[in-house]
């Protein structure tokens, strides 16, 4: 399911499901004019796996920072969610 849009010159959208052994994935594509100057290409993906047996705890960090932040949370928010709370993930991007 798509979790996040943003539609114009600086399009990028991220989706998040569950695969078939329950570990959650949610990956993003960004394109545009800033994405060509930061990374020499029109196209950017990325991607984060939480293993099924992290999802708990996953969760439970994310409503914590989302509950005692007023600004919007980012994909990179996510990975960093799982890095300080040495929640094991898998990160990764290609463009």
């Amino acid at each position: 399911m798509e979790i996040y849009r943003r539609d114009g010159d600086a399009f990028s959208s991220i989706r998040a499901a569950f695969d078939a052994n329950g570990n959650l994935k949610i990956d993003g594509q960004s394109m545009g004019p800033t994405v060509e100057e930061f990374f020499g290409d029109s196209d950017f993906e990325y991607y984060l796996t939480i293993p099924k047996s992290e999802v708990q705890n996953f969760t439970l960090e994310v409503l914590k920072k989302t509950f005692n932040q007023e600004k919007q949370l980012g994909f990179y928010d996510l990975r960093d969610i799982c890095e300080e709370n040495k929640i094991k993930h898998h990160y990764n991007w290609w463009n």
